[in-house]
């Protein structure tokens, strides 16, 4: 494992927070774009990033770190259901936004630190789980969610005592605090007469 991979997956959380401070700055729709359009693009937008977030609340409430591999729930479809979900809530912010450039830069962001990421950390289960990984992991897919579920013994029910271990919650309140932001920015935005389209 390179030594810039592994500094990546230690920081992507500051990192993340980061990006989250350029997404406040920058997220204003340009002046150019009618109230009804923006609106449309926030009401996605926003429906996008809290289906997000509720695919982030199920996989987390599957998610025992360290003590077994998760391959229930979400996992059964996609080997990353918690950045996948990170992936719509991104993308739902930033549509809501009408920010093209700032999509543009979420994309990469997301290119060059998840996908570095999840190398790493699929790296470190073929170390801890070998065999019952390999076999997992060549019947679901990285990213993109299969349409049938992985068939296993092993049958796991979601915890949401589980949800709260892995502290998912703040991630709640994150993207619930944003969403607020992001509408109340849109009311003051558009408050007036002359940006009514």
């Amino acid at each position: 494992m390179s030594k810039i991979r592994d500094l990546i997956t230690k920081r992507r959380v500051l990192m993340s927070w980061l990006f989250g401070l350029v997404f406040v700055l920058f997220s204003t729709p340009p002046p150019t774009v009618p109230s009804k359009t923006a609106l449309l693009y926030l009401i996605i937008g926003l429906e996008i990033a809290l289906l997000g977030e509720a695919l982030r609340v199920w996989a987390s409430g599957y998610l025992y770190k360290d003590e077994s591999l998760a391959i229930n729930g979400p996992f059964s479809y996609t080997r990353n259901p918690l950045y996948l979900g990170s992936f719509l809530i991104g993308f739902g912010f930033c549509f809501a936004s009408a920010q093209p450039l700032l999509f543009i830069a979420f994309i990469l962001f997301f290119c060059v630190v998840f996908i570095q990421t999840i190398k790493s950390e699929e790296f470190a289960l073929e170390q801890k789980f070998s065999g019952e990984f390999a076999q997992y992991k060549g019947k679901v897919p990285v990213f993109i969610p299969s349409l049938k579920a992985y068939e296993t013994n092993v049958l796991t029910e979601f915890s949401w005592p589980q949800v709260k271990k892995n502290k998912e919650y703040m991630a709640v309140i994150g993207v619930l605090a944003v969403a607020l932001y992001l509408v109340i920015r849109f009311l003051i935005q558009y408050n007036t007469s002359t940006h009514v389209g």
